[in-house]
């Protein structure tokens, strides 16, 4: 019995040891600079369970703790104390922890820190600001990401559009490939970077602003949920529903929404003249619309080193119109002619990506990316036009079946050299194959196919108080549009400097260069008008538009008050614009490249943040 007694605390005692684990890492700041004497403590049930210090290295360990959440805090002398609620720790474990410098104010012998929200870091492309304690409250990252000046969130729209009005492309720890604003718990905000210059990386996709929202990391398990809806008069409805579960390993989001028109009634007058016709006309439109959306993005965390995401989207549209109307039409030399006008017109289309991304860290300063993207559209348009006079009758029936096949293989790399000095360089593949077929014509069925690659690289860096950006990229293009072939090679730029005066001023300047190639629409050459006095056609030798823009602005912070007037210069070369003319008294609708031209515009805004009461915003054109 005495043996058995003895094997079976012997068994326990193993059992203790092993339950133990070890938590360890290292303190530094933004320069990867260790901090030494940082006090690291661990909180359970909101009492003190463990305390150390780090050593000259700014390394720490603490031994023999039970596996489980614990409260974790970080201060050091003159930082920004850092605090978690929730950290789970099992096994042995080691984390990398940066400390932010605290901002003081020195009043006499009163040491005051300032406003973490007043706080305003200057990057080369942009600024990066951080939320109040307040704003991380209100739990809607709509309304939290209010007190950021130069963007206007709509918590009730749920959009997130600049002062121009554009929208940024959002990026969510530096990834494109999220899950979006709406299902972000304010509290885990650390910065938000708002990026006035793109690099070369996503000025082939038209990206003219970019927010990227860095978020604290996720460990214990979390949950997601929200639905709305809203009613409109005339009947007019939508809803959606928002999802996310998953914990630090993985996670799982969805989106579904749905909306219809069941009648938007219109009354349409119109007029149209000829060098020998005039014609007028008077018309009711009642159109029912529904479209259906749904979403789903997985990711997995597959080890330290490697994150996998999977997202697909579907979107199905739905919109049919019937208009009934009258007019007159007038011919030189001849009496006027009077008209029934009707339509009908049935329009569906439908959407199906699919994204797939991966993310190497070779170690935490160097990382590759890589997006495989695939986009299937369908759209077919069916209807007919009808016009009835005294003694003749014009009609047209006609049919549309388009087809859109494209896939983009994207490979990027990126090496944080410093905190202020990085490399980036990256290849983009894609293909592009259309199809239009105009059924009810007789036309060939127009083709359009486009290969292109795109090589880019960039390089931003610090000099003292002055912030750079140098950005370079060149796309070659192989397109052919129905029988006309086309290559292109293309350059693109971007080049920022930013000179940061002191914590309330400073001042931007940069430049881009893009190119634009034209649209489906603007190539094909065949008709898709339905009217008999007009010919709607592309044109196939169109050239890529070619934009240079120059801009300059200064900022100034202070508290809560920002201020930032802007000058800005551009020069459009092979403009793409609508062109028309007439022949056989015809009116023929296409596209032309029209030379050159230039704007020059300024402007600004100020705001103010009111404390809860949210921001005062006023844009000056």
């Amino acid at each position: 019995m005495k043996t058995m007694c003895s094997l079976l605390f012997l068994l326990l005692g193993t059992i203790s040891v092993y339950a133990q684990c070890v938590f360890s890492g290292t303190v530094s700041d933004r320069e990867r600079i260790p901090l030494p004497g940082a006090q690291v403590m661990l909180l359970k049930a909101d009492s003190l369970f463990a305390v150390t210090l780090t050593d000259d290295e700014g390394k720490f360990q603490i031994k023999n703790i039970p596996a489980g959440l614990y409260g974790l805090q970080i201060a050091a002398l003159g930082y920004t104390p850092m605090e978690e609620k929730e950290r789970k720790i099992e096994g042995r474990q080691a984390f990398d922890f940066v400390l932010e410098r605290e901002m003081n104010v020195n009043l006499e012998v009163v040491e005051v820190t300032a406003n973490q929200n007043d706080r305003v870091e200057r990057t080369a492309a942009g600024k990066r600001f951080f939320l109040s304690e307040e704003a991380k409250r209100k739990g809607d990252p709509f309304l939290a990401l209010q007190e950021i000046p130069s963007i206007i969130s709509n918590n009730a729209q749920k959009t997130i559009t600049m002062a121009d009005g554009s929208t940024p492309l959002i990026l969510i720890n530096g990834i494109a490939v999220n899950s979006g604003v709406n299902p972000i718990d304010p509290e885990d905000i650390e910065s938000v970077e708002v990026m006035d210059v793109v690099s070369a990386r996503y000025l082939r996709n038209g990206v003219k602003h970019i927010l990227n929202i860095q978020l604290k990391e996720k460990r214990a398990p979390y949950r997601y949920f929200e639905a709305m809806t809203r009613h409109d008069l005339p009947v007019r409805s939508m809803g959606a529903v928002y999802f996310e579960v998953g914990n630090a390993k993985y996670s799982l989001y969805g989106r579904g929404s749905g909306s219809g028109t069941y009648s938007d009634d219109a009354l349409l007058g119109g007029w149209q003249q000829g060098t020998n016709y005039f014609k007028q006309s008077t018309s009711n439109s009642e159109g029912r619309k529904r479209d259906y959306l749904g979403e789903l993005l997985f990711k997995w965390m597959v080890s330290k080193q490697d994150y996998l995401a999977f997202h697909i989207y579907t979107h199905n549209d739905y919109e049919k119109a019937e208009t009934n109307g009258q007019g007159v039409l007038q011919n030189i030399g001849e009496a006027e002619q009077n008209f029934r006008y009707f339509a009908d017109n049935l329009d569906k289309s439908n959407l199906l990506t699919g994204t797939l991304y991966h993310k190497h860290d070779f170690n935490p300063q160097q990382k590759l990316e890589t997006t495989l993207a695939f986009n299937k559209n369908w759209n077919v348009n069916d209807g007919e036009r009808n016009e009835e006079y005294a003694d003749w009758r014009y009609r047209n029936i006609y049919k549309f079946d388009n087809q859109r096949l494209s896939g983009t293989l994207n490979i990027d790399y990126s090496w944080e050299m410093t905190s202020s000095n990085s490399l980036n360089v990256g290849s983009e593949t894609r293909y592009l194959d259309d199809k239009i077929d105009q059924t009810s014509s007789g036309y060939p069925v127009f083709k359009h196919r486009e290969w292109s690659e795109y090589l880019y690289g960039a390089y931003s860096g610090k000099i003292k108080k002055f912030y750079y950006l140098l950005s370079a990229g060149v796309e070659g293009i192989w397109l052919k549009a129905g029988d006309e072939s086309a290559d292109y090679v293309k350059p693109r730029a971007a080049v920022s400097g930013t000179y940061a005066i002191n914590d309330n001023h400073s001042w931007q300047f940069d430049y881009t260069l893009t190119n634009s190639a034209p649209a489906i629409g603007q190539l094909n050459p065949y008709n898709t008008s339905t009217d008999s006095l007009v010919v709607t056609r592309g044109n196939p030798d169109l050239l890529p538009l070619q934009m240079h823009d120059l801009s300059s602005s200064y900022t100034f912070n202070w508290k809560g008050l920002y201020i930032s007037p802007f000058a800005q210069y551009t020069i459009y070369t092979d403009n793409i614009e609508p062109y028309g003319y007439s022949e056989n008294e015809i009116y023929i609708s296409t596209y032309r490249n029209n030379g050159r031209y230039k704007t020059l515009s300024a402007g600004g805004n100020v705001s103010y943040r009111l404390g809860k009461w949210g921001r005062l915003w006023i844009c000056f054109p």
